[in-house]
């Protein structure tokens, strides 16, 4: 049993395809962020997975194809937040940090939007308020400890 596919499944409206959506575009955010920021050593497998997905897996789902005209704009929109998350974050300026701290979490709004396609209205506003919540412990606070020092 898997508790987080569940529940995507449970804010999808049980449409299999967003879910696999989700799952494939997070992975493609991780692995992305971990080879800009360094965090961690990628593996050329999971490297050449992930493009795969982005070349072809992306065009080969369902739920992308039914919806492709409202998901490009938005995948594209939680790639350019996140990419400015980074440019932020270097920037060490505390207020830029700080807008840092939000824009980095736009996968969420784009998983949000996922759900309100797949689900309806009614799974729209619980999406919004799980996946926002999905890690309390990463508060402002410690992101910029982590940034700036502070």
């Amino acid at each position: 049993m898997n508790v987080m596919r569940d529940k995507l499944l449970h804010l999808c409206g049980g449409n299999d395809p967003a879910v696999a959506f989700i799952e494939d575009f997070w992975a493609l955010c991780e692995t992305w962020d971990d080879l800009v920021d360094k965090d961690r050593e990628v593996p050329a497998q999971e490297i050449d997975r992930t493009m795969m997905w982005a070349l072809f897996g992306v065009q080969s789902n369902l739920f992308y194809r039914s919806f492709s005209q409202a998901l490009g704009p938005a995948m594209a929109q939680a790639i350019a937040s996140w990419r400015t998350a980074n440019r932020f974050e270097s920037s060490r300026n505390r207020a830029l940090v700080e807008q840092a701290y939000f824009l980095r979490c736009a996968p969420y709004d784009l998983f949000a939007t996922v759900a309100l396609l797949a689900g309806g209205h009614e799974k729209h506003l619980e999406a919004v308020t799980f996946f926002r919540s999905l890690a309390p412990e990463d508060t402002l606070a410690a992101y910029l400890q982590e940034h700036l020092g502070d």
